[in-house]
């Protein structure tokens, strides 16, 4: 998309659909990307970002039209999560998998590529589960990287980093003299090193092409969309002084009515040059967590596991008592532990230290999405955390979150990953919970949604427990108060 350098992938008139041809997600695109370029893919949740990485791939093939690879370009991914079936796996297996035959230089490759990701001190014979979520994240660019593609997709790259984890990203991108398409909510992130972007506009099936940064590209879209809506204006305004003329001529002899005549052509000129206004990414509706009263401490914790200098597990006495109103980030650097605890305090309190009282409900966000049963049909996935819900409440808590009622009749693992975060928060709505335990709760969020997410978090009334690396996010937020867990074991 720069001015120089050859086109290295170009889409001619492609038409993807699903549902045999039902559910159409692009039709008729035609748009090219240069070499040693930085791109972004924009558009809302559900638009069709990760299924044209997939056609990019070659994992789905287009009903129509052509996908060019400039001299079979090689394509690799880092994806958003490591697939829950290779968890077990240990590094070097899992690089393992990025090759379709065996390589004896393998771990020769593995060690040099965990440098360049800054995880030199990995251990190829660890599982990955026992890795954090920042880690992995890390893991997950290695996995591409060690493929040496000529074109590098990013999924939502940032995700799970801490503030460190995403500045060296940035670095590394800037140096990268391949060519990058991203995928990610985080504006920042984006403008610090895009060329351009594809805007994939959900409601005419178009991909648009953008020049120039990313914050510049959100820009135009916006001046576009403002001058569709003054054409429109000009048009209705002509229609209408169109048709008061003719009920004015029409009631008249002779030349009157040809006038009316002449009247009604200008109506369908009018009407012609009316252009369907693009819809810019729907905002979800503000939102409430209601709750029942209860006056007694929520949680009660004396000590925590955590992982020391050495990445060795440390137990620290820590004694705190969350009650009603109180909101805790819990800080530190990636691998320390934040995760864990987290998942400890909804499946076993105690084995943290930690006591939850027996009557309170827990609302759990988890960072890969681990409390959702992903063969489980939406609406029954809303219906789950309460007995006492109704069909009508289920509907309009999903609307709030932008699920339609086609996408309540589908199982959750066909949602975007944007759309299994908004299915979160409409559980919330639904369960009423006393906590809130929320790790990482802006993965996979459009941005346009956070200040919405803030709102709703800081009218809810009861206890907050997370980790977030989103600063932006977190300067939203009232009344956070910091645990910096690296001080307690000197880290």
């Amino acid at each position: 998309m720069s001015e120089s350098g050859k086109s290295i992938l170009r889409f001619d008139k492609v038409t993807f659909a699903y549902n045999e041809g039902k559910h159409v997600i692009i039709e008729d695109a035609s748009f090219s990307v240069r070499e040693n370029t930085k791109i972004t893919i924009m558009g809302q949740n559900g638009a069709g970002k990760s299924t044209l990485f997939k056609l990019i791939l070659d994992e789905l093939k287009p009903r129509m039209g052509k996908i060019n690879r400039d001299g079979g370009a090689s394509v690799a991914i880092s994806r958003q999560v490591i697939p829950r079936d290779q968890m077990t796996m240990t590094v070097l297996e899992y690089f393992a998998t990025a090759f379709e035959e065996k390589d004896y230089q393998l771990e020769m490759k593995a060690n040099k590529i965990l440098t360049e990701v800054n995880l030199e001190w990995a251990d190829l014979s660890k599982a990955l589960h026992t890795y954090s979520g920042g880690q992995q994240a890390r893991l997950l660019l290695a996995h591409a990287l060690i493929q040496e593609p000529d074109i590098l997709l990013l999924d939502e790259p940032t995700n799970n980093l801490d503030a460190a984890g995403i500045g060296d990203l940035i670095t590394f991108l800037l140096s990268y003299e391949k060519t990058v398409i991203v995928i990610s909510h985080d504006a920042d992130f984006l403008n610090m090193f895009t060329d351009g972007v594809l805007y994939l506009n959900k409601d005419r099936k178009m991909v648009e092409q953008y020049r120039w940064d990313y914050y510049d590209v959100v820009d135009q879209i916006q001046a576009a969309i403002d001058k569709e809506k003054k054409q429109n204006a000009r048009m209705e305004k002509k229609i209408t002084d169109a048709k008061e003329k003719i009920n004015f001529f029409s009631n008249k002899w002779g030349k009157m009515r040809k006038i009316a005549k002449k009247m009604k052509a200008e109506i369908e000129e009018a009407e012609d040059n009316t252009v369907e206004v693009r819809k810019d990414d729907k905002t979800i509706a503000p939102f409430s967590i209601d709750f029942e009263n209860y006056v007694w401490p929520i949680v009660t914790i004396d000590s925590l596991s955590l992982m020391g200098k050495e990445r060795k597990p440390q137990k620290v006495k820590f004694n705190l008592v969350v009650k009603k109103k109180q909101r805790y980030l819990l800080e530190g650097p990636n691998g320390i532990g934040k995760t864990t605890l987290l998942k400890r305090l909804v499946d076993d309190p105690s084995d943290t230290g930690a006591t939850l009282a027996q009557e309170i409900r827990v609302g759990y966000y988890s960072q890969d999405f681990n409390a959702l049963d992903m063969d489980m049909v939406v609406r029954d996935a809303l219906h789950e955390v309460s007995n006492e819900v109704t069909d009508q409440e289920v509907y309009r808590a999903a609307s709030r979150f932008l699920l339609t009622g086609e996408l309540l009749k589908q199982p959750i693992y066909t949602l975007s990953e944007g759309q299994k975060w908004l299915l979160c928060y409409a559980r919330f709505v639904i369960q009423k919970p006393h906590l809130l335990i929320l790790d990482e709760p802006t993965n996979h969020i459009n941005f346009r949604h956070l200040p919405v997410i803030a709102q709703g978090l800081n009218a809810y009334e009861w206890a907050i427990i997370m980790v977030s690396h989103d600063e932006h996010f977190l300067s939203q937020l009232d009344k956070i108060e910091r645990i910096d867990l690296g001080r307690l074991v000197g880290r």
